[in-house]
C-alpha cells in the first residue's frame, strides 16, 4: 500500500498547557527539546505536543508524571495555563489511521508506539524523509480510541494563532 492519498491538510484547534508562571510564554519552545524521555522526538529536536482536547492534555500530563517523574516532584506540580491554538497545516499524516500504519509496515499499531524506539524512529522518518508538517499520534492514555489523539509539531509555531481557553 502507498502513502499517496494519505497525506492530509488540517485546519483545527489544539490544546497546550504550560506552568502558570508570569514569565512563561506559550510560544516558547526552549523546553521542548530538553528531555531524553520523549516518545516522538529526541533530545535537541524541538517538538510541540498539542492535544486535540482537554481530556487528552490532562490524561497525558498525568501519565507523564506517573511514568517519568518521582512522587516528590509530582507533589510540586504548578497550576497550569491551558491555551487553545488554531493550527493550519498543509501536510500531515495520521498514525491513528490503520491505513497509514499499514502503508508504513507498522505491525500492531497503535500499540507498537508504546515502544519509544518505534515511535521515535517512525516520527524521525516522517519528518526527515517525507517532510510532514506534523503527525497525529495516538494518546498513550487512550491508545485504543483513535479520536483521542494529539499533534506533534516541529518548528511550525509561527503558523499558529493562540486564544486562551477558560
Amino acid at each position: 500500500m502507498s502513502l499517496i492519498g494519505l497525506f492530509k491538510s488540517w485546519d483545527g484547534y489544539a490544546i497546550r498547557h504550560i506552568p502558570d508562571i508570569a514569565s512563561n510564554k506559550v510560544y516558547d519552545l526552549s523546553y521542548c527539546a530538553l528531555s531524553r524521555n520523549n516518545r516522538w522526538n529526541v533530545k535537541g529536536e524541538p517538538t510541540l505536543y498539542l492535544a486535540k482536547d482537554k481530556a487528552v492534555a490532562t490524561g497525558e500530563f498525568a501519565r507523564h508524571f506517573s511514568e517519568n517523574r518521582s512522587q516528590a516532584l509530582a507533589k510540586k506540580i504548578l497550576r497550569r495555563q491551558i491555551w487553545r491554538f488554531r493550527v493550519k497545516l498543509n501536510r500531515t499524516l495520521n498514525l491513528c489511521d490503520l491505513k497509514v500504519c499499514n502503508a508504513l509496515s507498522l505491525a500492531d499499531a497503535p500499540y507498537c508506539f508504546e515502544d519509544k524506539r518505534v515511535a521515535g524512529s517512525t516520527a524521525n522518518f516522517l519528518r526527515s524523509s517525507l517532510k510532514v508538517d506534523a503527525i497525529f499520534v495516538p494518546s498513550m492514555v487512550y491508545s485504543s480510541s483513535p479520536e483521542f489523539s494529539f499533534l506533534c509539531l516541529g518548528d511550525l509555531v509561527a503558523k499558529m494563532f493562540c486564544h486562551k481557553v477558560h
